[in-house]
């Protein structure tokens, strides 16, 4: 049995039989593991954390090695990151991210990079006056590339011909077609190829970065659309998020909407 130390994110918390709580989260060094906190209802104060969602915490935690389920003895609240629930849109955004590592990054496997990111997103989310909606963008398509799941927007899903231009974004297909490919996904719509190149640099970069708010809703769509085709199982905190986002407006020469 080893015992570990760790910086962790909470991203889910179940309660255990009557006093005990099992908590999902993201570490800065085993990547996202499953936890028992023995007592933690019965008796709050002999740690240092409730172990509250989108909190960031240190933990010392065993490994049984025959199990999944760690068993974490310690915990102590390092960030408790309040101000993301003192406004809607904060704490939309900031559970979508939450979910979106929790429905995606597989137990035990080493992700400080995804942990940086997440850790990130959510200081920045409450910071007073931040923008939720690039926040968000950028955490999405940022994790994507770093997941290995990103869009594929500079090469055809279907043939693998470069798409310099004129391309049709296909969530089912994964990313673009070409116009020989369409027969793969008819309803593949138009996509300005300034909508790409942002999709690139938001996904190379990290640190949130300053959006055109005409981009914003057409971006959201697209994400959107994909989460639900390549996610195997569908976000909750994805269908608030999904609600406001706005048609757009932008039309194309052809009068598709971009």
């Amino acid at each position: 049995m080893g015992i570990h130390a760790a910086d962790a994110i909470v991203l889910r918390r179940y309660f255990y039989r009557e006093t005990s709580v099992v908590v999902s989260c993201l570490t800065d060094r085993y990547g996202k593991l499953k936890g028992l906190i023995k007592g933690l209802r019965q008796l709050p104060n002999r740690h240092r954390s409730a172990m509250e969602p989108m909190t960031v915490n240190r933990i010392v935690f065993y490994d049984t090695h025959t199990s999944q389920l760690h068993l974490i003895s310690q915990c102590e609240l390092l960030a408790p990151l309040a101000a993301l629930q003192q406004e809607l849109e904060v704490a939309r955004s900031a559970a979508l991210c939450v979910d979106l590592v929790d429905t995606v990054v597989p137990l035990n496997e080493p992700q400080p990079a995804v942990y940086r990111l997440l850790k990130s997103a959510l200081e920045h989310l409450a910071v007073a006056g931040s923008d939720p909606a690039m926040i968000r963008t950028h955490f999405i398509v940022r994790f994507l590339r770093l997941a290995g799941f990103q869009p594929q927007v500079d090469e055809c899903t279907g043939c693998g011909a470069m798409v310099h231009h004129a391309g049709y974004w296909s969530a089912q297909q994964g990313g673009l077609l070409c116009a020989n490919c369409l027969h793969e996904d008819p309803k593949a719509e138009p996509v300005l190829h300034s909508t790409l190149e942002t999709l690139e640099r938001l996904s190379e970069s990290d640190q949130p970065i300053a959006l055109d708010a005409h981009a914003l809703p057409g971006l959201r769509r697209r994400l959107d659309e994909f989460l639900r085709w390549r996610l195997d199982r569908p976000l909750k905190t994805l269908a608030g998020w999904t609600r406001d986002s706005r048609p757009e407006t932008r039309v194309a020469s052809h009068g598709s909407r971009v």
